[in-house]
């Protein structure tokens, strides 16, 4: 179901560790799209001569690009990305919906720090259910870890899979497609529960994909679809992310509730209950634990 559209409002839940930057300072950071235009130079084409044909990706690659100008001013706009996101820590409570039927819950804790110009940020992640060992997952830029009560444990490799792909595929990366080098393209218009919706596929250099569903009214993030590949699958699992609950923290536009669904079964649901950028995070927060003996 298409989450319904919210008013923002501002969240008392934030909090930051550096000095909040001036708005002046987002000026020289702009990144300004230019578009090729005729030379004036240019003969002028011949009467009863054919007119090109114009190749329909770049009349979608245009619109594509005036979307997502309006999707990065509306969360905010790109000062505040740059900013801001670098690093950070988020607190909820999240819900597992188990395929027996069953639900676990328990909190969360996320900490990120965004790399420049790579898509995958170190991320490290701790899991306390209730009744179950406190799982922490981390990925420190190149491999993901996992300890259970402080001590080494194998991932499932559907596990594994999902957490490697969610460094890439979230709805962050449309805001930074600039800095990722991706290619945006239109993929046309939907309408679901009465919210028009446009769809933009991203592509990164390394070919991974990813569809955006945006309001065409708010130009808010409001899914993202992508394929994992699943070790000993021969089909891979369809992603889905949903966002809601939309409130502005620190100047940029954050979802404080996010369900996600696998092959169109619910999942996950996560509740954030603080979200803080600026906080003090260092590399070496994303090692795994050292070992006894180590």
């Amino acid at each position: 179901m298409t989450p319904p559209e919210e008013r923002p409002s501002f969240s008392p839940m934030w909090r930051t560790g550096t000095r909040r930057p001036h708005r002046s300072l987002g000026v020289g950071l702009i990144l300004v799209l230019l578009t090729a235009s005729p030379s004036t130079g240019q003969r002028v084409q011949e009467k009863g001569q054919a007119k090109p044909e114009k190749k329909t990706f770049e009349v979608q690659d245009k619109k594509a690009l005036e979307i997502v100008q309006r999707t990065i001013a509306a969360y905010g706009g790109l000062a505040s990305i740059i900013f801001l996101r670098q690093k950070g820590q988020m607190r909820g409570l999240v819900r597992s919906y188990l395929a027996d039927g069953t639900t676990r819950e328990g909190e969360m804790t996320v900490k990120f720090l965004h790399r420049l110009e790579n898509p995958e940020d170190l991320k490290w992640m701790e899991l306390k259910f209730r009744g179950a060992p406190t799982l922490t997952i981390g990925y420190d830029g190149s491999r993901v870890w996992a300890t259970e009560e402080g001590q080494p444990i194998v991932l499932r490799l559907r596990t594994e899979a999902a957490f490697k792909a969610d460094l890439v595929h979230h709805y962050e990366a449309l805001l930074r497609y600039q800095e990722y080098q991706a290619q945006p393209r239109y993929a046309g218009r939907e309408k679901k529960s009465g919210i028009e919706l446009d769809v933009i596929t991203l592509t990164l250099p390394n070919g991974a994909e990813t569809r955006f569903f945006i309001s065409v009214r708010t130009s808010r993030i409001l899914h993202i679809e992508y394929d994992v590949p699943i070790p000993g699958q021969e089909k891979p699992v369809r992603f889905r992310d949903s966002y809601y609950d939309f409130r502005v923290v620190q100047t940029t536009l954050v979802p404080f509730r996010v369900e996600r669904y696998e092959d169109g079964r619910l999942v996950q649901e996560i509740r954030f209950t603080e979200v803080a950028y600026g906080v003090q995070i260092e590399e070496t927060d994303f090692k795994p634990p050292a070992q006894p003996g180590a």
